[in-house]
């Protein structure tokens, strides 16, 4: 590779993706990249059908990165993940709309692959299930020299790590999968970028009948306000994911170093979310990196077996809700 490649993709990137921040705590179940895998092995009826699966089974987050209003975030979020995960599916009427639909349905947390990510999205690992994703974070996040860095935050206290310490590994934990799956499908980066421009344009026609009438009665808007949000939102989304599939296709040490700048921009925005914060002018890059290799080091051993598994949990459901087109 020539040298100073490596930093004009990062400036790419990040001028494109970084425009828009992430969400804390919700945002992050199975990454982008895994669901677009898992999508990728459910329907594959065709190239176009296919595509448009594979940014439906990304889609779901598209209100992820609500942080001007974190109310509308979480209602969001749960519409889209929870009660209203339905929605969508129930509004599709043409061949491409089913097939958006049909990933988009796939991705929630209790019949889609989100179920056996988070489980019961309970650190103190309680209660039954225990989603993957939240096993490994307590995990990463207990190991002594992970913990020793969390404290020099205020992330571990004397009852242990906080939820922030926990949600800060579990971001670690979604992009190192999403690394390690776009190294085991090398097609993968490519296929997301590609799903993200041919998405059908009647999608975000879809969400706005699905979400708006809700959304503007619960927050006492106007539906112009109502519409532009959703239509907003998913547009940013749709940007981002061209860029991350972008990322994800550079040689492996390219594209981790794009995910590590990534979180280490995000990080900040975070950890203000929990109060903290850090010093002016705090450069997070080494410690970025720092954390993705120790999540990637943690998770390489028995991701696949956990998404595979995923894929016949989501397909297994899918069939019994009679969802096909």
């Amino acid at each position: 590779m020539r040298r100073g490649y490596g930093k004009k993709l990062l400036a790419i990137f990040v001028g494109v993706v970084l425009v828009s921040a992430f969400t804390v705590s919700q945002a992050f179940s199975w990454g982008s990249a895994t669901h677009a895998y898992i999508d990728d092995h459910l329907g594959r009826k065709g190239p176009v059908r296919n595509l448009n699966e594979i940014y439906g089974g990304m889609a779901p987050d598209v209100f992820n990165y609500l942080f001007s209003n974190i109310a509308w975030l979480n209602y969001l979020y749960e519409k889209t993940h929870y009660n209203g995960s339905m929605l969508v599916w129930k509004k599709a009427d043409t061949i491409t709309e089913k097939a958006v639909a049909f990933g988009f349905v796939s991705h929630n947390g209790m019949t889609g692959a989100d179920g056996t990510a988070h489980g019961s999205y309970d650190y103190a690992l309680k209660r039954e299930p225990i989603g993957w994703v939240i096993a490994k974070a307590v995990e990463m996040a207990n190991r002594p020299e992970i913990s020793q860095v969390l404290g020099s935050f205020g992330l571990v206290d004397e009852e242990g790590v906080a939820d922030a310490g926990y949600e800060l590994c579990h971001n670690f934990v979604e992009s190192a999968v999403d690394y390690l799956m776009a190294q085991h499908d090398r097609s993968l980066g490519g296929k997301i970028s590609a799903a993200a421009l041919a998405r059908t344009p009647e999608f975000p026609e879809l969400l706005v009948k699905a979400y708006a009438k809700g959304f503007k009665e619960t927050f006492n808007l106007d539906r112009l306000t109502a519409v532009t949000v959703i239509r907003t939102a998913e547009n940013e989304f749709r940007k981002n994911m061209v860029s991350y599939g972008f990322a994800l296709m550079q040689e492996p040490d390219v594209a981790k170093g794009l995910i590590a700048d990534q979180l280490a921009a995000l990080a900040p925005a975070f950890l203000s979310a929990y109060g903290i914060t850090l010093p002016e002018g705090a450069d997070l890059s080494d410690l970025s990196n720092y954390f993705l290799s120790v999540a990637i080091d943690q998770c390489r051993a028995d991701y696949l077996p956990a998404v595979e598994g995923t894929i016949e949990f989501v397909s297994r459901n899918l069939a019994e809700m009679k969802i096909s087109y």
